[in-house]
């Protein structure tokens, strides 16, 4: 009996540790595809990932910019309330440690902006573009 109990215990508490990440996952996921449709030229598709989000988080302070990035009608107005979801993302993942944080000195005409990256590989600059897909670095 007393096995039993400590397994269970064992299980409800490795199940609160894990809660974090899994809640964090599908929002970073969405993060993710609307980022990479930005550095495709992709409006349609970030529209999409964007909705997508705002599904999945109705109640965060990522759902107002996501649905700014929903309803956007030109990749330019998509860019400004990506960098705002940028900035709601970044330090939530910060604390989960899931993904890279990237900077581009040229975005916002030439104010700067930050976004995530699952991979650091290759720069993917969603504020850039075709323009200068590869604009940017890591930032530590």
């Amino acid at each position: 009996m007393k096995i039993k109990h400590t397994l269970i215990l064992a299980l409800s508490l490795l199940g609160f540790a894990l809660a974090p990440d899994a809640n964090a996952d599908p929002m970073f996921e969405g993060y993710a595809a609307v980022s990479t449709a930005l550095y495709k030229d992709d409006l349609a598709a970030a529209k999409v990932a964007a909705t997508g989000i705002v599904k999945q988080d109705k109640d965060s302070a990522m759902m107002k910019h996501a649905q700014g990035i929903a309803d956007s009608k030109d990749l330019d107005e998509a860019r400004m309330h990506f960098k705002e979801l940028s900035d709601a993302a970044i330090p939530v993942a910060k604390a989960e440690k899931t993904m890279h944080r990237m900077h581009c000195p040229m975005a916002m005409d030439g104010k700067g902006a930050d976004w995530l990256q699952a991979s650091a590989d290759e720069v993917q600059n969603p504020y850039m573009g075709a323009a200068m897909p590869h604009c940017g670095k890591v930032v530590k």
